[in-house]
């Protein structure tokens, strides 16, 4: 059959919206797959319980909130560095304070002012960024124009406000203003956010800088994800943070004063800690990789043929054709493929994983009545995009003929395909062996290259957006080639080689040691927290109210301890919504996940627009603040 190409993308629009109707009836908290983890690597680490006011010097306070809150106070009056929760607000009278005078803030991430959404018209000045003025004053449009498909921007903007603020001054690096005597200087300091900005002063005698998130304690950071800005950025938060740690060390702080973790009585040793282990991380990272130079249709064995971009096909003695991946392939280059090799029909079709360049163009396959045969972990990625927030989705769905399962083999003609869950760059990635003309091939997507250096060690592209687990991720991945011990790999986006046992157990060892590097980095209670940014999300991620007034999101949530957590969830969403049980309290066991419903109606005074729903969680006691967050398009 033909399909006209605007029809079929207007029908796999409408097909988008339907697959995302909302679901009646909420259900009881469920447990949800289980994710990979070492047991050898056991522990007793938890998160610290929040709510702890101490006393830094005369004039110098922090409240251990879902961010650290800084207080300086001068008589009866103060001045907070960030905001938190604003429960700081209900402790002030315990230590002399009358009055918040003014609020100066960090960056844009929702734990620094969460509390503000819920204020109203404060009484004091809030002070922002400049260069992220938008995501405080104006986060309605934020929310409204922001790219969820084939988006290849990595960077913490998704950690923004519910709702706009009022701010009073943006500032930037090299400003200079005064509180109740007291001198502050502004540095510019990206790292975790791009446009975050550090405050110097001298508070009781001591030069002290509130640094934000920039680090989190001596060779700390709180996370990794926020550190990867573009999608093929792999240094560029370290960049940053390196150019900011030498803005902060020029002020000659004898405090320095983090978002998360404690008070740093060594500023310069702490930043020289950090950069010591970016330097070991951008030898890691920085892609080994040797970009392809054939991009024509060639022959690699007499039955396996490159097709152009990242898809390869296999052909059948019969005349049939199975392809791996089908991205932004140009139809004639397909037809040459056909014509070339005597191949009478597309017979099948799968994906390493489901980025936008790797299946684009799949439906053109239905012209000839082509199978799409999808793994079963990324099955609902692509037929409802629309539910999750993932770099490099799909504007519409993919429905599958097929769903092939982990170790799965496929006779299909005379070839016995094996399919098998091979993460790395993503979760949401397979793999494939099976023996052509004799050799042993082995299809391995983004998840490996061709060495541009082949005396270095092969690494591959750490995303950790895609989702990354510490203990899968490349070690399974490196496992698998081990495994099968493959004559040649043939990747997404370089030639084929063909590796060595030595040069695997290598890449094994570079997994490891990715896997130890960032256990020391990531001050957290276990690494994964650090690692895994989709460990509470929402799903589905968008909803689309067409006809009901009801909808159900679920939160799905993943214990990383190797102990039971005791969680509490507050739901925050805007007027025109309601929802009878907005708190949940629920325990999850140690290295379990569960998915917690909450059922919301539209209420009289509802208007249409899009709704931004965020989860308030609080695990043993420690209050990590609004992380996730959904919309509603009403």
């Amino acid at each position: 059959m033909q399909i006209n190409g605007y029809l079929a993308l207007a029908v796999l629009s409408s097909l988008a919206l339907l697959s995302c109707r909302p679901e009646e009836n909420a259900g009881e908290i469920r447990n949800a797959p289980d994710f990979p983890f070492d047991p050898a690597l056991e522990h007793d680490r938890d998160f610290q319980p929040t709510g702890g006011l101490k006393k830094l010097s005369d004039n110098l306070y922090l409240f251990e909130d879902c961010c650290n809150v800084y207080v300086v106070k001068q008589g009866g009056k103060a001045l907070l560095v960030d905001f938190g929760s604003g429960d700081i607000l209900g402790r002030l009278s315990g230590i002399g304070v009358q009055s918040v005078e003014r609020v100066l803030v960090t960056h844009h991430h929702r734990d620094q002012v969460q509390g503000l959404c819920d204020m109203g018209d404060y009484p004091f000045k809030v002070t922002v960024p400049q260069a992220e003025a938008q995501y405080f004053q104006d986060v309605e449009s934020f929310w409204r124009e922001v790219k969820i498909y084939i988006n290849y921007n990595c960077r913490s903007h998704w950690n923004t406000l519910r709702r706009s603020i009022r701010v009073d001054e943006q500032v930037a690096g090299g400003d200079r203003f005064e509180w109740s005597g007291i001198a502050f200087e502004v540095l510019d300091t990206p790292g975790s956010s791009q446009g975050a900005v550090s405050y110097a002063a001298v508070i009781d005698g001591r030069r002290v800088v509130f640094s934000g998130d920039l680090i989190a304690g001596s060779g700390k950071v709180t996370n990794w994800f926020d550190l990867h800005w573009d999608y093929y950025g792999f240094t560029q938060g370290m960049d940053a943070s390196d150019l900011s740690f030498s803005r902060v060390a020029a002020t000659n702080p004898e405090l320095l004063l983090p978002s998360h973790g404690g008070p740093l009585e060594k500023p310069a040793e702490a930043l020289a800690e950090n950069s010591r282990i970016y330097t070991i991380l951008r030898d890691m990272l920085v892609p080994n990789e040797l970009g392809r130079v054939h991009h024509e249709v060639r022959q690699i064995l007499p039955h396996l043929v490159f097709i152009g971009m990242n898809c390869y096909g296999l052909i059948s003695e019969s005349g049939k054709a199975f392809l791996w991946d089908y991205g932004y392939v140009n139809r004639e280059t397909l037809n040459e493929f056909k014509q070339r090799f005597n191949v009478e029909r597309v017979d099948a079709v799968s994906f390493s994983h489901y980025h936008d360049d790797h299946n684009i163009r799949a439906w053109e396959l239905l012209w000839e009545d082509s199978k799409i045969w999808v793994f079963e972990n990324m099955l609902d990625v692509f037929e409802n995009p629309t539910r999750y927030r993932l770099p490099c989705l799909l504007p519409f769905p993919i429905i599958a003929d097929r769903v092939l399962r982990d170790s799965e083999k496929v006779k299909w003609e005379e070839y016995e395909l094996e399919f098998f869950r091979m993460p790395g760059q993503t979760e949401f990635h397979q793999g494939l062996v099976v023996t052509v003309d004799g050799k042993k091939v082995m299809f391995t997507g983004d998840n490996t290259w061709n060495k541009k250096y082949p005396d270095k060690v092969r690494n591959g592209p750490v995303v950790p957006h895609n989702e990354y687990f510490l203990d899968g991720g490349f070690i399974t991945c490196a496992d698998k080639m081990l495994h099968y011990l493959p004559d040649i790999v043939c990747p997404a986006h370089t030639e084929e080689y063909s590796p060595a046992r030595e040069d695997l157990e290598q890449f094994l060892g570079w997994a490891r040691q990715l896997r130890e590097v960032m256990t020391s980095l990531i001050d957290q209670p276990d690494p994964n927290f650090g690692m895994d940014s989709r460990w509470c999300r929402f799903y589905p991620f968008r909803s689309i109210l067409k006809d009901s007034d009801s909808f159900t999101v679920e939160l799905f949530l993943r214990n990383h301890l190797f102990k039971a957590a005791a969680v509490e969830v507050r739901l925050k969403y805007p007027d025109g919504l309601a929802c009878d049980s907005p708190v949940r309290k629920f325990t999850v066991e140690a290295k379990k996940q569960v998915a917690v419903p909450f059922t919301l109606k539209r209420t009289a005074s509802g208007t249409g627009g899009r709704a931004v729903l965020t989860a308030d969680v609080t695990i043993n006691g420690h209050r990590v603040g609004e992380y996730a967050e959904a919309l509603a398009d009403l």
